[in-house]
């Protein structure tokens, strides 16, 4: 590795620069080598706090640069910066793109999801999760989500076992001192081994902090194309994911759940607000439909169809009325319209005027 990148990781690692920080210190240093050995005055003048300054000077002194590089390779994390070919492209469009990640495990270029919720899991809520993100995953999603216990864990679980891919953001380091919380070690060993990644903006060794799960909150809404939240309370920091996935201007739904539940207030608060209902993984793939229609097209292409809905598809051999549809497969007339709006999301029928539906092509 070359003395510039080993410099630049290592500036990137102080704990005390976060990402303003650091575009400070890349815009005002030519190279990272001068920035790594400049005076506490000249890191001054470019506008960072003396009371950082002070404590870099004196981390500097600590730091091996050598041994800092041995232990990430050790560990098989790897740094990315905002330069580099991997960094994420939702991150780096992003209102407050992280100058640096430190990443263990495998980023793919798939779009994303963000799945959040509640520490405090109830059976519903985790009905929920079992009953909407395999089909997600299953859809060519990559799930997001913040490895926290709770609904956050039951999410990369329930990608694992579809066998689908996932991203767990941390608000501490990614390596095996510090990931937290200790309960969730060895899920993001296996998320890693899964073809998934475990991914922070703060550097190896970084502990739990409060004031980390804001700043983390930011990265899984700018990461992902919609943000679903399954089970908040109001001070739920999912609400926090909410709203900066709304400034990011990506989409926002969220699971109603019982009005007597603590755990839904924050739920149903953000669906009084304007955020889109979701019952099923049809509705993620609909709300962002319009910004990615041939994405969407394929993903929805991929949603599993139950023996009714494959019933209608059969029965489409020909255009047919809506009444004369209803009548054949015997359903009531409330829960065929259900059955047609579901298989047009997934684009397998369209109307065609006069309450004729036809299939556009057979599933495969």
């Amino acid at each position: 590795m070359d003395q510039a990148r080993v410099a630049k990781i290592c500036l990137g690692s102080f704990p005390g620069f976060g990402s303003r920080s650091l575009r400070k210190i890349w815009a005002a240093f030519s190279r990272p080598e001068e920035a790594w050995s400049a005076s506490a005055q000249a890191l001054k003048r470019v506008g960072i706090q003396e009371s950082t300054v002070e404590r870099f000077t004196a981390w500097r002194k600590t730091c091996v640069p050598s041994r800092f590089i041995e232990q990430l390779e050790k560990e098989s994390i790897r740094v990315l910066f905002r330069d580099d070919a991997e960094y994420p492209q939702s991150l780096q469009l992003s209102t407050d793109p992280p100058e640096i990640l430190f990443v263990r495990g495998t980023l793919k270029d798939i779009p994303a999801i963000a799945v959040v919720g509640t520490r405090r899991i109830t059976m519903y809520g985790k009905s929920c999760v079992d009953g909407i993100v395999p089909d997600l995953a299953r859809a060519g999603f990559a799930i997001v989500s913040g490895m926290a216990l709770g609904i956050d864990g039951a999410v990369h679980r329930a990608t694992l076992d579809a066998r689908g891919t996932t991203v767990a953001i941390l608000g501490t380091g990614v390596d095996d001192a510090a990931l937290y919380p200790r309960e969730h070690v060895a899920l993001a060993q296996e998320i890693i081994k899964s073809g998934g990644a475990v991914v922070s903006e703060f550097p190896p060794g970084t502990q739990s902090f409060k004031v980390h799960f804001p700043i983390r909150n930011r990265l899984i809404a700018a990461w992902a194309l919609a943000t679903l939240v399954i089970e908040a309370d109001l001070d739920s920091g999912s609400l926090i994911t909410a709203k900066l996935a709304l400034e990011e201007n990506h989409e926002v739904l969220a699971i109603p759940g019982p009005i007597w539940a603590d755990q839904s207030r924050g739920a149903n608060s953000l669906l009084k607000s304007g955020a889109k209902i979701c019952t099923q993984a049809a509705d993620v793939l609909e709300a962002i439909a319009f910004d990615q229609p041939e994405l969407i097209a394929q993903a929805r292409a991929s949603l599993p169809m139950d023996p009714t809905e494959q019933n209608i598809i059969d029965a489409l051999a020909e255009p047919k009325h809506i009444d004369d549809l209803t009548t054949e497969i015997g359903l009531d007339p409330g829960s065929m319209s259900g059955k047609m709006a579901l298989l047009e999301i997934k684009g397998l029928v369209k109307p065609i005027g006069g309450q004729m539906w036809i299939k556009t092509r057979q599933k495969e």
